[in-house]
């Protein structure tokens, strides 16, 4: 029996040298007789940081925060009552890079999650009463609903309570 060659898929070559730039694997996959496109190169490397997620990616911040617990914004929220500068140098001291801007955005975040949150414990209680009618805005309406009360209360009582509110009228104008 023959012994089978076994060939190194295009992909599977890019994830092999991924310290490499991508002109230096295309070189590389060129000599070993493959061809390969810088597009595949940036395809393959994205679809792997993607499945591997935040743990391939590593930055100088990370590497150097003493605790990884605490996060820069947690460092910065710990020393409230220090001005910005001194927070920087703090944080400078203790192995974390942090300008002065950084610490006025966090604490500017801090005020408006804070705002959201008095906001949400103050939400309207619901109504008890029933919902509160609109109010008459055409002589029809007013009309139709005088007539509904005559009938209601009778036609008697409804002249009584209309010349009694006539006769304020005439009192308050003076007629």
């Amino acid at each position: 029996m023959a012994a089978k060659k076994t060939t190194v898929s295009k992909s599977d070559f890019i994830r092999q040298h991924a310290t490499l730039s991508t002109a230096d694997v295309i070189a590389k996959a060129k000599a070993a007789g493959l061809k390969v496109s810088s597009s595949l190169v940036y395809m393959v490397r994205g679809r792997a940081g993607a499945k591997k997620g935040a743990a391939k990616k590593t930055s100088k911040t990370t590497a150097i925060v003493k605790t990884p617990t605490q996060s820069k914004a947690d460092f910065v929220r710990a020393h409230a009552s220090l001005s910005p500068k001194e927070i920087v140098a703090k944080g400078k001291a203790d192995g974390l890079k942090i300008d002065v801007h950084y610490v006025y955005n966090v604490r500017a975040y801090g005020k408006t999650a804070g705002k959201k949150k008095r906001a949400a414990t103050r939400a309207t209680p619901s109504r008890k009463a029933p919902a509160v009618s609109r109010p008459i805005t055409t002589s029809t309406k007013a009309e139709t609903l005088l007539r509904a009360i005559a009938a209601e209360i009778g036609l008697g009582r409804a002249m009584e309570i209309l010349s009694a509110e006539r006769a304020m009228v005439r009192a308050v104008i003076g007629g």
